[in-house]
């Protein structure tokens, strides 16, 4: 029988502009016709159900080219716009352009802690028992990762991959995940982990992402695991052939010992997701 607490979801006739707005959303159920995103990488794997229909910096640019044909089209109630307080990626300053054209808009402000806002977003909704709800669990699934944390050895050596696949062509890009990504500083503060991926003159277009380059500075270190974010067919077929082409590599701790994986990625963006995200990373590290 299924948890009876689990409200049925709820179609809005409505745009969501903002991953973390779109986030907290689907965390009370509640899902939109249509989403324009951009900081989290395959999100339409996580929100298949809204139509994608941009990104946010090309929202941006212009917020009512990217959203009035939409608006039109499906006839949206409302477009919800998430208010993140930042300087040039904000997509709360798209409401002025929109109100302007008549389109109603709704301000998410997804600022401060997890339970403030996912007590805003249900008040938005009309969802406050369920945002308590929400957050009970989530209170819950953290504090029991306490525990778990103790008895994950410290120091475990990381070299961590992301795999991005393209949602129109048989095709992924992969890159490597640095010490200064939002994953590797939770990793590190939850279970004392170290990504060895330390280049701090690397260009980073997205924070914390990496182009691949070549591997051997992260194989010399010799990782104790070998962890693949995203589409891990493609992080692993990638690895797998510097291997081949360097077979003293073989004999790393990560490969030697097998300790090669796939958990979740995490960015901000997900941060409501973060007692799943870990659950399964403990996982990964319990050796």
């Amino acid at each position: 029988m299924g948890n009876p607490f689990i409200p049925f979801p709820r179609c809005e006739n409505i745009i969501i502009v903002g991953d973390a707005a779109a986030e907290y959303l689907g965390a009370l159920r509640i899902y939109g016709r249509g989403l324009i995103g951009g900081d989290v990488p395959s999100m339409e794997l996580l929100h298949p159900m809204e139509k994608h229909l941009e990104c946010v910096s090309c929202f941006l640019n212009d917020p009512t080219q990217v959203l009035m044909p939409a608006v039109r089209r499906m006839k949206a109630d409302f477009v919800v716009l998430e208010e993140n307080g930042s300087a040039d990626f904000n997509p709360a300053a798209g409401r002025e352009a929109l109100e302007k054209e008549g389109i109603s808009v709704k301000i998410l402000d997804v600022r401060g802690s997890t339970e403030s806002v996912l007590r805003r977003a249900g008040k938005l909704f009309g969802e406050e028992k369920q945002a308590e709800r929400i957050i009970r669990e989530r209170t819950e699934r953290l504090a029991a990762l306490d525990d778990v944390r103790k008895s994950i050895r410290k120091g475990q050596k990381a070299a961590i991959f992301l795999a991005i696949r393209s949602p129109v062509r048989h095709e992924s890009y992969v890159f490597r995940i640095s010490e200064r990504s939002a994953l590797s500083q939770l990793l590190t503060n939850t279970f004392a982990i170290e990504n060895i991926n330390v280049r701090p003159n690397a260009e980073e277009r997205i924070p914390g992402i990496q182009e691949l380059d070549d591997l051997a500075d992260l194989f010399e270190k010799n990782p104790d695991l070998i962890v693949y974010t995203g589409d891990a067919a493609a992080c692993g077929q990638k690895t797998a052939e510097f291997i081949r082409k360097h077979p003293q590599f073989a004999e790393c701790n990560a490969v030697k010992n097998g300790r090669i994986y796939g958990a979740p990625y995490y960015c901000h963006a997900l941060d409501l997701r973060r007692h799943e995200i870990l659950e399964a990373w403990s996982d990964v590290l319990a050796d």
